[in-house]
């Protein structure tokens, strides 16, 4: 920068006494010798502001093309900033303008395999993120570890009776009692819980719960999530196969957890500061595309990437290589935000941006908050590099902001609405465009926190393995609720018969019980209430239709008659009639005549109907 200002002695004392006497119409900057080389040329005087330097304002010119400055100093940055072949700009070498920014228009199309969509059940969305695989898997390394740990009567599970714990647990998480145990009260009535598995035999598999062999680990294996690794590698595979959304965001998220974790993190503001931390891409529905597990040192990041970029910006590196098409549009807050990045991101034709920290872009000459409050709410101040791959925009709100970006800056002016203390009033505020869109497309992972957080599966354990492992399940089934929910608004399905969250889980904790597994039988001795007369006699129980998943899994379903005088209404579709014959599974009642055969007709497998 010393060049900038070299000129000879005679005229830096010139210029100093043209400017003490005022008398400025003497002064010339221009330099009208033809034949000085084009590095010369470029040695004109800047003003300085608080140590930094802020060029001129652009000159609008006809033809739209670039100044010679413009096109003399991006040569000189591009030649500064190669480095390691990444075409990156120096800290020291970033300059800023105050001009208007070219904005970067790259249009998204939405994907062709969008199209192809196959509406199923709420367990069928579930499999695609944990298939029958993953509990067979699970299954025979519990029965390991308890054949290691010589654990006294303990019977060898299956993956029916590991389907039905998972079950049990998303049940516990979304029902939510004040204890576990009351699950299996008499009391209470649960009957989920009392005709499927007994309270000790609960404990006891989740206490033994694994997923890999323990003295299957390699010496050399540096992965801290090795336990339970197997679960989060699949569902990840099914997150990369999902078609992007158009707006796109990374953020962290924490997994709570407060015992004793060498990789524990504790980030400050969160509602659960302490837990082990993810950092997420999602949409802006809050659906999962690719996540990444924090844990420390051995985090899967490119080490040379880190070393140069940062921990930040080093992630968004390694999620953005999930963003295959033109034309996304990525966000993320000052934690990733750097210079660098946002080059990076542009030279892979990524639109993105972000708040920032100004001091990770060279502190550039923006107004100060006292000088925007002067220009009173909704004012704004923009720089752009150099370069012209980076804009900042600083904006005052209730208190000021900054954004930077590769595609847009100020933009489009809107207008939103604030309340104003003063005036008791809300009042209109114009807004820059990368503010509306920052705001409208950030909170994606914000949204998925808040649908786990919903119905989590609440555990009192000193195993880190257990919260991580009933982490993903929760979070495979926001993101299984999720991919429904497109589906059904794709294939047209009335709003009334879409699911919402707290039925689409109990359907599924449901089905993992219940589907596929033969009936079972009552344990213990009879209760002495059994033998008691109703209370109300006069008054029936009216039977409930199994949800598709149990009645059409061609398990154990035998007809029986009932003895009553008079028969109850056949409860197959489009059946009127009465009969005493019934499904002893399903506990409905059923025609079995011959001239139909509504038993058959109700539990064959035909075409997948929604229901609440």
């Amino acid at each position: 920068m010393a060049d900038c200002y070299s000129t000879d002695q005679d005229d830096v004392d010139k210029i100093l006494q043209l400017l003490e006497s005022g008398n400025l119409s003497d002064l010339d900057l221009s330099d009208e010798d033809d034949n000085v080389e084009p590095h010369v040329q470029s040695n004109k005087f800047f003003i300085r502001e608080g140590g930094d330097r802020v060029l001129p304002e652009d000159t609008v010119q006809e033809n739209g093309a670039a100044s010679n400055w413009d096109r003399d100093f991006a040569s000189d940055n591009v030649d500064s900033a190669s480095n390691a072949n990444l075409e990156t700009t120096e800290k020291q070498n970033i300059k800023w303008r105050r001009r208007s920014f070219d904005r970067l228009h790259n249009p998204w199309h939405k994907s062709e395999s969008e199209t192809d969509i196959v509406h199923m059940n709420p367990i069928n969305y579930f499999k695609l993120y944990l298939p029958d695989s993953i509990f067979e898997q699970m299954a025979n390394f519990t029965n390991i570890y308890a054949l290691q740990n010589n654990i006294l009567n303990f019977n060898p599970t299956d993956m029916l009776e590991i389907q039905t714990l998972i079950g049990l647990h998303i049940a516990t998480g979304t029902l939510k009692l004040p204890r576990v145990r009351l699950f299996w009260d008499q009391f209470v009535g649960m009957n989920l819980f009392l005709d499927s598995m007994s309270r000790d035999r609960f404990f006891k598999l989740r206490t033994n719960l694994h997923i890999v062999n323990n003295l299957d680990r390699p010496e050399s294996c540096q992965d801290k999530m090795f336990k339970v690794r197997p679960l989060y590698n699949s569902v990840r595979e099914r997150c990369l196969q999902l078609s992007l959304e158009e707006n796109l965001c990374v953020d962290e998220q924490i997994v709570p957890f407060r015992g004793n974790l060498s990789f524990k993190q504790y980030v400050k503001g969160k509602p659960t500061p302490w837990g082990v931390k993810i950092f997420v891409l999602c949409g802006k529905s809050g659906q999962a595309y690719d996540f990444l597990v924090y844990q420390g040192s051995t985090t899967e990041l490119d080490q040379d990437t880190l070393k140069k970029f940062g921990l930040g910006a080093s992630v968004v590196l390694h999620l953005a290589k999930r963003i295959d098409g033109e034309g996304h549009k990525l966000f993320y807050d000052n934690f990733f935000s750097s210079y660098n990045l946002l080059q990076l991101l542009k030279s892979r034709k990524i639109c993105a941006g972000g708040t920032a920290r100004l001091n990770r872009f060279a502190n550039p000459p923006l107004l100060c908050d006292k000088d925007l409050k002067k220009k009173g709410q909704g004012s704004f101040d923009q720089v752009v590099s150099a370069d012209g791959d980076v804009v900042v925009v600083k904006w005052m709100d209730n208190r000021s902001v900054a954004l930077a970006s590769n595609f847009v800056g100020s933009g489009e002016l809107d207008v939103v609405e604030r309340w104003d203390r003063v005036l008791k009033t809300y009042v209109k505020v114009s807004r820059p465009e990368i503010v509306r869109l920052y705001n409208h497309a950030m909170g994606g992972v914000d949204l998925l926190d808040q649908l786990i957080a919903l119905y989590r599966i609440y555990i009192r354990s000193r195993k880190w393995t257990l919260r991580l492992i009933f982490h993903i399940i929760d979070f495979a089934i926001v993101c299984s609720w999720l991919e429904y929910k497109r589906d059904c608004t794709a294939v047209g399905v009335p709003v009334k018969n879409v699911l919402d969250l707290l039925h689409f889980r109990m359907r599924i904790a449901e089905s993992l019980v219940k589907a596929g597994k033969p009936q079972s039988k009552k344990r213990g001795r009879p209760s002495c209430a059994e033998s008691q007369p109703k209370s109300n006699p006069k008054r029936s129980k009216e039977e409930q239709r199994p949800i598709p998943e149990v009645r059409q899994d061609l398990v154990d379903h035998m007809p029986h008659l009932d003895g009553n005088k008079e028969g109850k209404r056949c409860k197959n579709k489009l059946c009127n009639q009465k009969t005493h014959s019934y499904c002893d599974k399903c506990m409905v009642h059923l025609c079995i005549k011959k001239d139909r055969n509504c038993f058959v007709d109700f539990h064959r497998p035909g075409r997948i109907t929604v229901t609440q």
